[in-house]
């Protein structure tokens, strides 16, 4: 036994080791399985000795350079003699014991004993009362706002647009923050007490996880093996070290050949698990349109207020009626959809809102008082020509529309005041009345409206992604579809999916040796099989190792790739081709011997159906 292999013992509180010198050597072995399990188990004999007195629960033993911790421990008394079943894990599960508490009380209360106020149970509202509306966009990281106002008359529309990454707001991504794997180690050992250190060994991307916050080692553990699936936690003692695989699987020159070396080579080659397609959902985005109108009664820019819409609605029940000079309408009575010309028309207008005025431009210039062109609005009169000498005569539909009658030939119609502007415009105290929607006073009234549409888009149509090659070799074996909301580029989630699905059958390899070789983790061992043509390169990622048993050898568990599936495929289709061409030769010989039988007579049919056989 190398003396640097030597099992020591360290009592619970104690500082000096022992070496334990009465262990079955047959019972002494180490159980390693890749981010699982790392344990050491034997069976030692009293020897009335101070190590064997120290075996006990939380004690260390220490062998190969690495501390373990007793966790169990079975005294027994049979046939006279004294044992005691050991089973010990590695120290580094001791990372357990340290544990991350969230905070609790609001730093203001930290020196009190009663009435302690909770952490983050204040809330402030800050809202002034001006604005009732749904201010919530505003506070959203993830929603971009693009807000246009319009002015026509005294109407204002306010639209407001609001486009939300919900790749950002899932509801399975809340509470998530991006992530690089040294911010988890350092969260948790950074100021430890149990001189645990950490190391990383290779590049890893950085990953969105829940938010560090409370949580054991244990826990620390499972957040960076789920978050980054190709890191491997292989510790050298306290020292927690993290590999990438390309960092850990290496060739320390190694061989395992059958009948030489091993006793036995067990293939598991498992298609339950086989998937070679998958529909996948990435995120989404939301668009919501908020339309808000307000319309005052006394701001004289926009087209009225309330009762804007009832004048406007009114006017153009006679778009289409054709001119006719001095037809009918207004004052003038009769039926003015036989025709009007442009007083009459407006007189109209003004007679169904309840309002007598003239049908002759000149007469009608004393029923209103002129403003300025700004002011323009709903139901205001244009006048073209000077006053008192007026020949022509428009309504403002608001302040930039007009309606009119224009010339014989043409019928009422609508028409852009700047297009053809009135010489001078003129507003009636009654329809400004209506217009503002107080047919009493006209006093100042202010009416609002809303209206909103929300539609939610993909950044990129669901797809179907497909291994083409797994899928000619052995049909469609469809996935869970993958939906997730994190991705808003096909391509990264195409990636993405390519590692969640498992394209070929899953293919293991469990080796006996012939000795009790030192195994080592993450060893690439080249693997020799002649018997079945196999020859390739797979990874130890667990092993039971018997270092001091004549009769227990190191048994290893070897990973599989592409590569060896490849390898083991091409193993079996050579099998199968030797096959063939044995069937073969067997008809060949057979076809020679039955000519000769034909020669002198044989079975003819017997012939000509071995020829078609041997193809």
């Amino acid at each position: 036994m190398d003396i640097d292999n030597k099992v020591k013992v360290r009592g619970v509180g104690r500082t000096e080791t022992e070496p334990l010198n009465c262990i079955d050597p047959d019972s002494f072995y180490i159980d390693w399985e890749v981010n699982s399990t790392w344990s050491l188990q034997f069976t030692a004999h009293n020897d009335h000795s101070f190590a064997y007195s120290m075996l006990d629960s939380q004690a260390s033993i220490f062998f190969d350079g690495q501390e373990y911790i007793i966790k169990q421990a079975e005294p027994d008394a049979n046939g006279g003699v004294d044992s005691i079943d050991i089973v010990a894990t590695h120290v580094y599960f001791e990372i357990a014991r340290l544990r991350k508490y969230k905070t609790y009380i609001d730093p203001a209360d930290a020196d009190k004993q009663t009435d302690v106020k909770v952490y983050g149970s204040t809330q402030t509202d800050n809202d002034s009362g001006s604005d009732s509306g749904d201010d919530s966009a505003d506070t959203d990281p993830n929603a971009q706002k693009n807000v246009t106002t319009t002015t026509n008359g005294n109407t204002t529309t306010k639209t407001t647009v609001t486009k939300t990454d919900e790749t950002k707001s899932d509801s399975e991504d809340e509470n998530q923050v991006t992530y690089h794997i040294e911010d988890v180690l350092k969260h948790w050992i950074d100021g430890n007490n149990l001189g645990f250190t950490y190391q990383v060994i290779g590049d890893f991307p950085t990953a969105r996880i829940e938010e560090l916050a409370d949580g054991s080692g244990t826990d620390m553990l499972s957040k960076i093996t789920e978050a980054w699936p190709n890191a491997i936690v292989y510790p050298d003692n306290k020292n927690i070290r993290v590999y990438a695989q390309d960092q850990f699987y290496k060739d320390y020159g190694n061989r395992l050949d059958y009948e030489y070396n091993t006793t036995e080579f067990k293939w598991t080659f498992d298609s339950t698990s086989l998937t070679n397609e998958v529909m996948c959902i990435g995120g989404k985005y939301s668009i919501e349109t908020q339309i808000d109108t307000s319309t005052s009664g006394d701001d004289s820019h926009g087209s009225g207020g309330a009762g804007a819409d009832k004048v406007v609605n009114d006017a153009k029940q006679y778009l289409g009626v054709p001119y006719v000079w001095g037809g009918a309408g207004g004052a003038r009575g009769g039926n003015p959809r036989s025709g009007m010309d442009c007083s009459s028309f407006v007189s109209q207008v003004y007679k169904d809102m309840g309002i007598n005025i003239p049908a002759y431009t000149v007469a009608m210039e004393p029923y209103g008082k002129q403003i300025d062109r700004s002011q323009v609005q709903t139901g205001d009169m244009g006048f073209y020509g000077s006053p008192g000498g007026s020949y022509h005569i428009c309504m403002a539909l608001n302040n930039s529309t007009m309606i009119y009658e224009p010339r014989p030939g043409q019928s009422c119609m609508t028409q852009s005041i700047d297009s053809y502007p009135p010489t001078w415009w003129e507003r009636n105290d009654q329809m400004a009345s209506i217009v503002a929607g107080d047919s009493d006073s006209g006093g100042d009234t202010t009416s609002e409206s809303s209206s909103s549409t929300s539609s939610e888009y993909y950044y990129f149509a669901p797809f179907m992604y497909r291994d083409e090659e797994s899928i000619k070799k052995y049909g469609e074996y469809p996935a869970e579809p993958i939906e997730d909301g994190r991705f808003s580029d096909k391509n990264a989630m195409s990636d993405y999916a390519k590692t969640k699905i498992q394209p070929d059958p899953a293919l293991s390899l469990e080796v006996t040796t012939y000795s009790n070789f030192k195994p080592v983790a993450g060893d690439m061992i080249h693997i020799m099989v002649k018997q079945q043509s196999i020859c390739t390169n797979e990874a130890v990622v667990g092993f039971n190792w018997y270092p001091y048993s004549a009769t227990n050898p190191t048994s290893v568990t070897l990973n599989s790739n592409s590569q060896n599936i490849l390898d083991y495929q091409h193993s079996r289709q050579v099998a199968l081709t030797d096959a063939i061409n044995s069937v073969r030769q067997d008809a060949q010989k057979s076809i020679e011997a039955s000519s000769q039988a034909n020669q002198i007579g044989g079975d003819k049919k017997l012939f000509t159906w071995l020829k078609e056989y041997a193809g």
